[in-house]
């Protein structure tokens, strides 16, 4: 686990996701959770070394982080939203029913995921306050319609869920676009320019990196708005994916992953914001 500040701890040792640990006075906030419940066991003894457990803040739906918390025994937080898309899931998960590109797309077939749904919600801001501590809840959209931030003002640390990742293409297929743009312009402002800030899939990101991901957005928009005009869009899922595609330096699986996303994710958002079934 390393330490970003006195008191705010991240843990990249596992699959898919960093997971984020705040500490005050003895109490615990944990963010996100392992895909395995073994790795999930793990982790709780690393909590437990700084504190007691009092909850789990899951940033969206995305199975990478949410099919671990089913074994999870305390309040778990999240937006009304990602609560609501939950509900509407099965009980059980397979990686392969429609892979993502995910990390989860690996697993066999897992049941009580409906354990995993946030039973305390929020629409807009929430704060939570623990040990004497304040932290606060952001709705933020972009990657997915319920995505939110952590925000510890105290030690300036901003948790940012898939909002900026650049390492790797981000999975599209349920994201908002242009309010991804405005949460991405949000984190450019001036109010946060000291902070630091936690993206999920590779910890501590910088001002450039997070001008790279608003460049990467805005190629997805104009991309999809040629798709609404095309005779074959399944041809421009494949073309698409690649040309995005060319801007990482990714290889062997990695890279066969990323174009799985890519596609999946353009082919996703099409049907979501076009209402046409591809065949």
């Amino acid at each position: 686990m390393r330490k970003v500040t006195s008191d705010v701890y991240i843990e990249n040792k596992f699959p898919a996701v960093h997971l984020g640990l705040i500490v005050l006075n003895g109490k615990t906030l944990l963010i996100d959770c392992p895909i395995r419940l073994e790795d999930g066991r793990s982790w709780m003894q690393e909590v437990l070394e700084h504190g007691e457990p009092a909850y789990t803040i899951l940033l969206d739906h995305h199975p990478d982080r949410v099919v671990g918390a089913r074994d999870t025994l305390m309040p778990l937080v999240g937006h009304t939203i990602t609560s609501q898309i939950m509900a509407a899931k099965s009980d059980s998960f397979k990686g392969s029913t429609h892979p993502i590109g995910a990390e989860t797309d690996r697993l066999k077939r897992v049941t009580g995921v409906s354990r995993s749904i946030p039973n305390l919600t929020f629409s807009d801001k929430m704060t939570i306050r623990l040990s004497g501590g304040e932290i606060e809840v952001w709705h933020r959209p972009g990657p997915m319609e319920g995505s939110i931030w952590v925000v510890f003002h105290h030690q300036e640390v901003l948790f940012i869920g898939d909002t900026v990742m650049v390492d790797e293409p981000p999975f599209i297929g349920e994201s908002n676009i242009p309010a991804w743009l405005e949460t991405i312009d949000d984190l450019r402002s001036d109010k946060f320019r000291s902070y630091h800030l936690i993206s999920s899939r590779q910890g501590k990101v910088d001002r450039e990196e997070i001008n790279t991901m608003a460049r990467f957005l805005r190629k997805v928009q104009l991309r999809m708005e040629h798709l609404e005009n095309m005779d074959d869009p399944e041809a421009g899922f494949d073309k698409y994916a690649q040309e995005l595609l060319d801007d990482f330096s990714l290889s062997g699986s990695r890279h066969d992953r990323a174009f799985l996303r890519l596609r999946v994710g353009f082919e996703d958002l099409y049907q979501k914001l076009y209402q046409v079934e591809t065949e």
